[in-house]
């Protein structure tokens, strides 16, 4: 394997762990398990086992999403931030490919789930001692090819009429990946800042607080594409998704004044001042997409 993007397995393939290092040119020389961070090139990635067994009991079920605890036996205490545990935090808001495979200790078959991504992780104390959970997604594609599709697809630079609603059997299929691209593309776009309030606050292990929004609302078919999206803080994200405020084609943030409800005072405080966007045109969101918002509001 001579980078993360030539992979050859199919979703859903069993293989033997002969196969498995073949696949990746690895020689573990023992079952895999847990969080094993390789290298090819100057790209880092992840194979990622969940066993069942004596050692190891992940139980991940039958859904898209997933918790995975870190790496680390409970007899040696708290979990530390090793290279691994670090690399699935960071993967979060890096393009690091996770592998996801499936085993039961002492039977030599690894079922393929496809790529996987990081969606959140906390480090929280489970009754007995510190350790790092990760909420995962399954993306519902084999090759880090189809990955990197859809990041490339999310940051395209547009035509006169980008479109604001996903159309195209493609995009379909790509949804989960696309959805997974989006959020680092526009997190990554507004330095991790609010782009109303300008808040850049961390959580004491240092994830961002700030969350990449629709502006044309995903429940509504919004594309995942990057003219059409803002990062914000989780209050003025909730702010703006329910139409506390919306944004002019100018820019200037208003006020929803059409309600008998008081506008929270960080809300109001917005009134008048102007959104924040990335200095490259082809990262900036797009007056049609801030129409839609108004209109849906009633704002327009």
């Amino acid at each position: 394997m001579g980078c993360p993007g030539e992979f050859e397995l199919e979703l859903h393939q069993t293989v033997t762990q002969a196969e498995l290092e073949d696949v990746f040119s690895t020689n573990f020389g023992y079952q895999i398990k847990g969080i094993n961070l390789r290298r090819a090139g100057d790209q880092r990635y992840i194979i990622l086992l969940s066993n069942e067994g004596e050692i190891y009991d992940d139980r991940i079920g039958h859904g898209d999403r997933f918790r995975y605890i870190g790496e680390g036996v409970p007899e040696k205490g708290d979990q530390p931030e090793t290279a691994a545990n670090r690399a699935l935090k960071e993967a979060t808001r890096d393009l690091i490919p996770i592998y996801f495979f499936t085993s039961v200790e002492g039977v030599d078959a690894y079922e393929y789930e496809g790529l996987v991504d990081v969606m959140d992780h906390t480090y929280v104390n489970d009754g007995e001692r510190m350790v790092y959970r990760f909420e995962m997604q399954k993306l519902g594609i084999a090759g880090w090819d189809e990955y990197t599709d859809a990041q490339a697809a999310v940051v395209a630079a547009e035509d006169d009429d980008p479109p604001l609603t996903e159309t195209t059997e493609r995009e379909q299929t790509t949804r989960l990946a696309r959805s997974s691209a989006f959020a680092k593309q526009v997190k990554r776009a507004y330095e991790d800042t609010c782009a109303a309030c300008g808040a850049a606050r961390r959580s004491p292990d240092g994830k961002p607080e700030v969350e990449a929004a629709h502006i044309y609302r995903k429940a509504e078919g919004g594309v995942d594409r990057i003219h059409n999206g803002l990062a914000l803080c989780r209050l003025h994200h909730w702010a703006f998704d329910t139409g506390w405020f919306a944004v002019t084609d100018d820019r200037e943030i208003i006020l929803n004044d059409r309600t008998d409800e008081a506008a929270p005072e960080e809300i109001r405080t917005l009134e008048g001042t102007r959104l924040a966007v990335p200095e490259d045109p082809a990262k900036q969101p797009s007056s049609e997409a801030f129409q839609n918002h108004r209109e849906l509001h009633g704002l327009e």
